[in-house]
C-alpha cells in the first residue's frame, strides 16, 4: 500500500469520528500517519500544504461486513478462485472510491479474500485496508450444498483446529461463526441454530488468545443466545434480540452489526424472487426495522456493515448503509460514528483507525457538504480520499 508524502491540511470542519467536531484546525500527515491535530499551529514543517478550509473532513468509512468475491448477480456456475480474487480486487477498489478506506471481508471462500488483502497491502492492487476472517466456520451442511465445499466442523475439537488454522496459517484478522442458518441456507431456516455453544466457545477462545474479535451470524433468539454464551464479540444481523440479549450486550460492550443495506435493498428486487423474496417469506424483513430501533434506543453499540456482495448489494454504494440508520432513528452524528469508530472497534483496530487523532493512520475523506446536516453528503459530495496519507481522486478512477 502506497505511503503518502508529508502534507499539512488546513481544515474548515473536522469531524473526528467520536462525536467531536473541530473547526478551523490543522492536521499534519507524515509517513501515512496523522502526526498532529491542532488549532494553535503545527509544530513540524511539512513538504506540501492543502487548503481544505471550505471542506468537511472525517475519517474514511469502515465497512465491517462485506463479501468481495461476489458479482452483482449470483454466478450461474461457480467461478474459479482466481477469477473471484480478481473480481474481489475490483470490488474493493469500487468501495474505496466511495469513501470506504477499510473493509472487513466476513466469510469468503478458500483463500480468495486473503489473496485480495495481500495484493492490496503489497501495492499490487489499489484498494482500502482489508481485514479478513477467511471462511465462515459452519456445521456440516450448514451452508454447503455438497460435502467439503465450506469450512465445516463437528465438535469443539474440530472447531478449535479450524479456528487455529485460520489464525495461524492465514493471519485471519477476526473469526466468523455460523450460529444460525441464513436466508440462503439450503437445508435449514434462518432462525434455526447451527453451531453449538461448545463449538463456538472453542473458536472464541482461540481468537481471543490472539487478540482477535469473533463475529457471529445470527437470526433468531436461540442462535443469538448461543453466540453470546460462547463469547462472541459482534452479533451480525441480529433479528429477534430480546431484552436479556440487549442487557448482556451492553454490559459486555458487544456490538450489533445490523447490515441494513442488504435487507432494505432486497425490497427493491422482490419481483426477481430467490433470496430477495425469501426476506419476506421467512419473516425476517418484518423484524428488521423494529429490531434495529429497539437495540439503538436502548444503547447497544451499532456498527456499519453493508453485506456488500450479496445479490444486487453493490460495492461503491456502501455509504447508503448509514442513510438507512438515520432513516430508522439515528442522528447523523451517531451514524458517522457507526461507520467509523464503532466499525473499527468491531475488528479490534480502534487504536489505529476510526477517528482523526494523532498516531492513527491518515485515512480520511474530504466532502463538499456537511454529513452532519445530511448524511447522504458522504455519498453525494465526496471530493477526495486519503488512504495511508496518499491522495486519491475518485473522479479520475471511474467505475467499470
Amino acid at each position: 500500500m502506497r505511503v503518502g508524502a508529508s502534507v499539512e491540511l488546513s481544515v474548515g470542519k473536522l469531524i473526528v469520528g467520536d462525536g467531536r467536531v473541530l473547526e478551523d484546525v490543522e492536521v499534519g500527515v507524515l509517513g501515512g500517519a496523522i502526526r498532529e491535530v491542532t488549532k494553535s499551529g503545527l509544530e513540524e514543517s511539512y513538504a506540501d500544504a492543502l487548503d481544505l478550509s471550505d471542506m468537511y473532513v472525517m475519517p474514511g468509512l469502515f465497512d465491517a461486513h462485506v463479501h468481495v468475491r461476489y458479482g452483482v448477480k449470483p454466478d450461474p456456475e461457480e467461478r474459479s478462485n482466481e477469477y473471484q480474487a480478481v473480481r474481489g480486487a475490483e470490488n474493493a477498489r469500487k468501495a474505496l472510491m466511495s469513501g470506504v478506506t477499510s473493509l472487513a471481508d466476513a466469510g469468503g471462500i478458500r483463500n480468495v479474500a486473503f489473496a485480495v488483502r495481500n495484493a492490496i497491502n503489497d501495492g499490487v492492487a489499489l484498494g482500502p485496508r482489508m481485514f479478513v476472517s477467511g471462511e465462515m466456520i459452519t456445521m456440516t451442511g450448514g451452508r454447503s450444498k455438497k460435502p467439503g465445499f465450506r469450512l465445516e466442523v463437528n465438535g469443539a475439537d474440530s472447531a478449535r483446529k479450524v479456528a487455529r488454522g485460520l489464525l495461524m496459517y492465514h493471519g485471519a484478522n477476526f473469526i466468523k461463526l455460523g450460529a444460525t442458518g441464513a436466508i440462503s441456507s439450503p437445508h435449514t431456516g434462518p432462525r434455526h441454530p447451527q453451531l453449538t455453544v461448545e463449538e463456538m466457545r472453542a473458536c472464541s477462545e482461540e481468537a481471543h488468545k490472539c487478540g482477535k474479535k469473533v463475529h457471529a451470524h445470527c437470526y433468531g433468539e436461540e442462535g443469538i443466545s448461543n453466540a453470546i454464551e460462547a463469547g462472541a464479540d459482534v452479533i451480525v444481523h441480529g433479528q429477534t434480540l430480546t431484552d436479556d440479549h440487549i442487557a448482556t450486550m451492553k454490559e459486555r460492550g458487544m456490538i450489533l452489526m445490523p447490515t441494513l443495506k442488504t435487507f432494505c435493498g432486497h425490497l427493491e428486487h422482490l419481483d426477481e424472487g430467490g433470496v430477495h423474496a425469501r426476506i419476506i417469506t421467512t419473516g425476517i424483513w418484518e423484524e428488521t426495522e423494529p429490531n434495529f430501533r429497539k437495540a439503538h434506543g436502548r444503547g447497544v453499540t451499532i456498527s456499519m456493515g453493508t453485506d456488500a456482495g450479496m445479490p444486487d448489494n453493490l460495492f461503491g454504494d456502501n455509504p447508503r448503509d448509514l442513510e438507512y440508520m438515520v432513516e430508522w432513528g439515528m442522528t447523523t452524528e451517531q451514524a458517522v460514528q457507526a461507520g467509523t469508530l464503532n466499525a473499527a472497534k468491531s475488528v479490534g483496530v480502534e487504536d489505529r483507525l476510526g477517528t482523526v487523532e494523532e498516531g492513527k493512520y491518515a485515512d480520511l475523506i474530504f466532502l463538499r457538504e456537511d454529513p452532519l446536516e445530511e448524511i447522504s453528503a458522504i455519498r453525494t459530495s465526496l471530493e477526495r480520499v486519503m488512504l495511508n496519507g496518499a491522495l486519491i481522486d475518485p473522479k479520475s478512477t471511474p467505475f467499470l
